[in-house]
């Protein structure tokens, strides 16, 4: 049953990956300290669909989030998981309109595929690296103080064509936002930090690397401790995920 006027939002996390490392649980506690620092009282729940788990009843959530993950979406046919989790964002979309979506990107792309937009690997390779992403106009109305967000990057893969209904707050479809409000989306990965990031590099494949080279590694891994927007960015998003939305709690 979910219950109205309460001092409780709630938040369910979708792991997109495989929890394999230390890297893994230090991104969903980074995602649960920064939901906590925004509402310290918020309930904060996981779901794993990667590894067959349940998906969330969204109409129990006051925001979802899709985290990042290395399926690729660019394939013709899927597996079972991830059409249901497609799927699922349709159907909260169509459904839900209270509950809020943020997608990280993987769940940036998967939100583009699943509402009509079109994925594909990006030019130049794989991008591991903080980089500064220049915010349009809407986007410095949105994050106020900023021209452009400095984020962690860790992907391959990007959103080529955008889903109808959706405007963008940086070049590139790099941050997207509906035009419901209801849904929210970054390439880059606000939640990471250089212990992250570094902890991904060290347990991928090298193959996944430009240069895999102990000397490219020890590269890679300074270049991932250049200062970054992370915090700043997600407390913005925290005030979008919540305002307006009346409070849902079982």
């Amino acid at each position: 049953m979910i219950a109205k006027n309460t001092s409780r939002r709630r938040v369910a996390i979708i792991r997109n990956y495989k929890l394999d490392g230390q890297w893994g649980q230090d991104m969903l506690d980074s995602f649960s300290k920064l939901i906590l620092a925004a509402e310290p009282y918020a309930v904060v729940q996981h779901f794993q669909p990667i590894d067959g788990g349940p998906l969330p009843e969204a109409s129990n959530y006051d925001l979802v989030i899709l985290t990042g993950g290395t399926y690729d979406l660019t394939q013709p046919e899927v597996d079972i998981w991830v059409a249901a989790l497609l799927d699922w964002i349709r159907n909260t979309v169509a459904s839900s309109p209270q509950t809020k979506l943020l997608g990280i990107c993987w769940g940036h792309q998967a939100i583009a595929h699943a509402l009509g937009g079109k994925i594909a690997y990006r030019e130049g390779g794989t991008l591991i690296d903080v980089v500064d992403i220049p915010l349009n106009q809407d986007g410095q109305a949105f994050f106020k103080d900023f021209k452009a967000l400095r984020l962690h990057k860790f992907h391959k893969r990007i959103v080529i064509e955008p889903p109808p209904g959706f405007h963008y707050l940086a070049d590139n479809y790099e941050i997207s936002m509906s035009d419901s409000n209801q849904v929210m989306t970054f390439q880059g990965h606000p939640e990471m930090t250089a212990k992250i990031a570094q902890g991904i590099v060290n347990a991928r494949d090298p193959s996944y690397l430009g240069d895999p080279s102990p000397e490219g590694i020890a590269r890679l891994h300074n270049d991932l401790e250049k200062i970054e927007d992370g915090k700043k960015a997600f407390s913005k998003v925290m005030s979008w995920a919540f305002a307006g939305n009346t409070l849902v709690t079982s």
